[in-house]
């Protein structure tokens, strides 16, 4: 009798501790890695080319091409605002 209760504990144990509603489609964990995946595809949108902003996006040896490019780019931005 008593190896009847150990499957039926694990049971209890494992279906009271699941969260259908994270795990499920449309849960909490699917809805996180979908927003990590829009986020990473997104374009970058320039906001400036300062010398900082600048250094983390290029290399050092291409700094002023990078420059060239990057007020193009945010010059282009502008005009898709308008």
């Amino acid at each position: 009798m008593r190896r009847g209760y150990i499957p039926l504990l694990l049971w209890v144990l494992v279906g009271g501790t699941a969260r259908p509603h994270a795990f499920g489609k449309g849960g909490t964990i699917d809805r996180a890695v979908l927003k990590d995946m829009e986020a990473s595809v997104r374009p970058l949108k320039l906001t400036d080319c300062e010398p900082a902003t600048l250094r983390d996006l290029c290399l050092p040896e291409k700094l002023t091409e990078c420059e060239r490019q990057c007020r193009e780019a945010l010059a282009a931005q502008e005009e898709e605002e308008w």
